[in-house]
């Protein structure tokens, strides 16, 4: 079965004459209906009354709306195609998390179009393992991750190419008290029963990042988990209002800080240090890739 022959079709539905449809389709009247008999002949029934005007038989009334339906949804699927085909590249695969995708991925990649010029990106967001797990698996072309425990477990260097972006300080924040200084405060003078604690869950990266900082203190702060949430952005709110103390990286909470809304809730032996890392398969050949990671090879680390 070809197209054409859902188009001549629809045409002499129109219509209702073969002569004039063949003329609107460009060919002859004997070609036309030999391409009318074909497509009766693929259905496996008559579609068509021959007579003056051809009137469609009770098949061909509902095989009309199957060829309208296939027509639309061929022409929409092709108009999409070469919609997509349009970009000088195919879009840049990026797996990483919710709170990277909304902070630091706008301004990055402001930051790269001047260099490289536009390209077309795609973005997957999830927990830290399912991203590892997706450019193993070779389903995204980039990692954009918080460097971690778990990164440096999962992720093979013989496997994977890295590059260090931006370097970051996870902080320990509090709502203030009436008085305007951190409701908690962790220290080692801590004074009083365990801080209520607004914990990460263990799909985030940063989770190892502090349980391995807070191990390396010659001090055992006392704290109580309240709450635990898979989303930077859940912890905050729930700092915001008062319901415990956390840590979270100094560019989710800047905004809070600079508002007053949250203070600096314990002094710099308690700043985890940790990178914003970009990691690639050694074997992956994407042409705009291989160019921005390049450039970005021979640059210094910077924060955005």
């Amino acid at each position: 079965m070809q197209l054409e022959w859902l188009e001549d079709f629809i045409e002499l539905a129109r219509t209702r004459s073969l002569s004039r449809a063949a003329e609107n389709r460009c060919v002859t009247h004997p070609a036309f209906g030999r391409r009318i008999r074909a497509l009766e002949d693929w259905v496996g029934t008559a579609l068509i009354e021959r007579r003056q005007p051809v009137a469609l038989t009770p098949a061909g009334s509902l095989f009309l709306e199957a060829a309208r339906q296939s027509i639309e949804l061929l022409g929409a699927a092709r108009a999409q195609f070469q919609i997509l085909g349009q970009g000088r590249d195919e879009p840049l695969r990026i797996a990483t998390g919710r709170t990277l995708a909304s902070d630091f991925f706008p301004d990055w990649y402001a930051s790269l179009t001047p260099r490289f010029g536009t390209f077309a990106v795609s973005l997957v967001t999830g927990g830290s393992q399912e991203a590892i797990m997706r450019l193993s698996a070779g389903d995204v072309d980039v990692l954009l991750i918080f460097s971690s425990p778990l990164t440096q477990v999962l992720i093979d260097p013989e496997r994977v190419d890295s590059l260090a972006l931006s370097d970051e300080e996870l902080v320990p924040v509090s709502a203030p008290g009436i008085d305007g200084q951190p409701r908690w405060w962790l220290g080692p003078e801590q004074a009083g029963g365990p801080i209520p604690w607004l914990a990460f869950s263990p799909t985030l990266a940063l989770r190892g990042v502090l349980a391995r900082h807070l191990a390396g203190l010659n001090w055992r702060p006392a704290l109580k988990m309240v709450y635990q949430a898979d989303a930077y952005e859940a912890i905050l709110e729930m700092a915001k209002r008062g319901t415990g103390l956390a840590w979270l990286p100094r560019r989710v909470v800047a905004r809070a800080l600079a508002s007053g809304e949250l203070c600096i809730a314990g002094d710099a032996p308690l700043h985890a240090h940790f990178q914003i890392m970009l990691h690639k398969l050694k074997s992956n050949r994407h042409e705009a890739l291989l160019r921005i990671w390049a450039g970005l090879g021979s640059a210094p680390t910077q924060g955005i």
